[in-house]
């Protein structure tokens, strides 16, 4: 009796394993003794952001400021000399509203430096405001967090009443 007792244990666990590997009777499903495994999301990685779009943003922003210095010293050299013939118009008892002969080749000078100091005004507050935007855009591309990826799939097979199959669950 207790060789039958003997043969009973031992055949326990085969008749066990028996039934788990048997169509249609759990399969695919995990064994009392083995918890399922969890999915193993991968670590974080330190990946560096590339300096690469940084360096062209950081030069378009040194062109432009020096683009918007240039043009900022030539349109006070064009204001300061329409001032300069507009004084000497001035002290010479001529006006430019209707000049006379005499006034009109110096008044028409002082119209086309006011002119130019007025134009290189303009593109140098054109220039000042690009190379600030493009500042802030690599400033932002530098400091703005970095999305984080996982990309990490999952297949883990499907066992149901009407078949079986594989679900892949994961992110990219």
């Amino acid at each position: 009796m207790a060789a039958a007792k003997s043969d009973a244990r031992d055949a326990a666990p085969v008749a066990r394993a028996a039934e788990e590997s048997a169509p249609g009777s759990g399969a695919g499903a995990p064994s009392a003794q083995e918890p399922p495994a969890a999915p193993v999301e991968p670590t974080a990685s330190s990946q560096h952001r590339s300096w690469v779009p940084v360096i062209p943003l950081g030069a378009a922003s040194v062109v432009g400021l020096g683009v918007g210095l240039g043009t900022t010293f030539a349109s006070n050299a064009a204001s300061n000399e329409a001032h300069r013939q507009s004084a000497a118009i001035i002290e010479g008892r001529g006006q430019c509203v209707m000049p006379e002969s005499s006034w009109a080749g110096p008044c028409e000078q002082v119209r086309n430096d006011a002119s130019r100091a007025d134009t290189l005004g303009n593109v140098a507050r054109v220039a000042f405001i690009a190379s600030g935007a493009f500042a802030i855009a690599a400033a932002t591309y530098v400091l703005w967090p970095k999305p984080k990826r996982s990309a990490y799939a999952t297949a883990l097979p499907v066992v149901h009443p009407e078949g079986a199959g594989f679900a892949v669950k994961g992110a990219w």
